[in-house]
């Protein structure tokens, strides 16, 4: 596969003109198409955009009247700029990926940003100097390159190696899904700071630009790696009115919903949390974060729902402390086998639960080798999307296992 590189930078316009603009919408997917161009000529860079990928930077747009502007959180000292990425595959199939990266809700989070050049962020683990909880930017070299798993294009177990692929990158805070100007103070100033909570409307704009460039797929996989976990959860319903004769599949990586009341509120009123009216009515806000890919799952029966998590997810386990201050190991693992029990009653619902407390799976070389659950997981996918539904893998003594979190 050649290694082309393109970065294309789209000036949107208001629907009621999109007509006028025909052509050039046409002539930006051409430009799709592999080319010759290299990473000098566009500006782009091999490691924000290689193999075939193009790294798209959105202007605003005006959808329904309503004008909406890319951005990244604009926390102190970070780089507003957003940003995401497209690969045209050839078969007939389209995975959309959303990018993980921790979240903020409170003074005390989101005076914790990651910028570029920080250590990794906090993750229960080995990682005492490592503050912060979310990406407040997007960071060099964090886009689909140089990422393996189901970006591996040249691995023949890969199921949607040949698929196109929507890869949207996470750099608000809010899961995906805000829509909102926080304001916040640093605990221990006091100075005020602002948020831009803008998942969700970055996420109208891609939506926006793939109605003209994206074809419609035969198949999509809507998916998404931890706090990506809960963005493709938030944005099913519209990729799903998007290409409504795809048979479509939702995969949930390591975001398994296990949170509290009291983070809920502060998620609603920092975020303006969005979920869709059509699925969760009037009152979204107050879903429980358990029961999304539940109440997902029964409104969509003729598409498929999973998750993967391993039993003791550091990642998932320390974020769960967060909210709670609990200082017992086991809480998250307790609360998330007990709901995962009550979603699998679901007849088009499926999980895969592994040993261990790695977190995600999707983006590293696990997606090849993990196969605690009694299949390989890759297999167990390929059978998600094209053979009958597989059952649910479990490790044998994942509930007898240990975990390694700390007392």
């Amino acid at each position: 596969m050649p290694n082309d590189t393109r970065e294309i930078h789209v000036v949107s316009r208001p629907e009621d003109q999109y007509m006028r603009f025909l052509a050039p919408a046409l002539i930006l997917a051409a430009a799709l198409l592999p080319s010759a161009a290299s990473a000098q000529e566009t500006g782009a860079t091999p490691d924000d955009a290689a193999d075939g990928w193009v790294r798209i930077v959105p202007e605003p747009v005006t959808i329904n009247g309503r004008l909406y502007s890319p951005t990244c959180s604009n926390a102190p000292g970070t780089d507003p700029t957003f940003s995401y990425f497209y690969h045209k595959g050839t078969a007939d199939g389209l995975a959309v990926f959303f990018n993980g990266g921790g979240a903020c809700w409170n003074d005390a989070t989101c005076s914790k940003p990651r910028l570029a050049g920080d250590k990794a962020m906090f993750s229960g683990k080995d990682d005492e100097e490592a503050q912060s909880v979310y990406k407040a930017e997007l960071l060099p070299g964090d886009g689909p390159a140089r990422m393996t798993g189901i970006f591996d294009r040249t691995n023949r177990r890969n199921p949607v190696r040949d698929w196109s692929m929507l890869f949207v990158p996470y750099c608000t805070g809010d899961v995906h899904s805000g829509s909102n100007t926080a304001n916040y103070r640093f605990p221990d100033t006091g100075k005020p700071f602002t948020i831009e909570h803008r998942g969700w409307d970055n996420m109208q704009v891609i939506m926006h630009w793939m109605r003209a460039n994206v074809p419609a797929p035969a198949h999509l996989l809507v998916s998404g790696s931890s706090a990506g976990a809960y963005g493709a959860a938030t944005h099913y319903t519209a990729l799903h009115e998007l290409y409504p004769n795809a048979n479509a599949v939702f995969l949930g990586d390591s975001g398994q919903g296990v949170t509290t009341p009291e983070f809920e509120t502060a998620r609603n009123k920092s975020w303006n949390y969005q979920l869709p009216a059509s699925v969760f009515g009037p009152d979204a806000q107050s879903t429980p974060d358990t029961e999304v890919v539940a109440r997902l799952a029964a409104f969509f029966p003729r598409d498929r729902f999973a998750q993967f998590t391993t039993i003791h997810d550091r990642t998932q386990t320390a974020f769960y402390a967060q909210m709670t201050q609990s200082q017992e190991c086991d809480a998250w693992t307790k609360k998330m086998t007990s709901e995962l029990t009550a979603r699998q009653s679901a007849p088009n619902f499926r999980s895969y639960v592994a040993q261990g407390d790695t977190h995600t799976i999707l983006r590293s070389p696990l997606f090849y080798t993990e196969a605690s659950g009694g299949i390989a997981f890759v297999d167990w996918l390929g059978e998600l999307l094209n053979a009958p539904i597989p059952a649910n893998a479990t490790c044998p003594d994942c509930l007898s296992a240990q975990s390694t979190c700390s007392q």
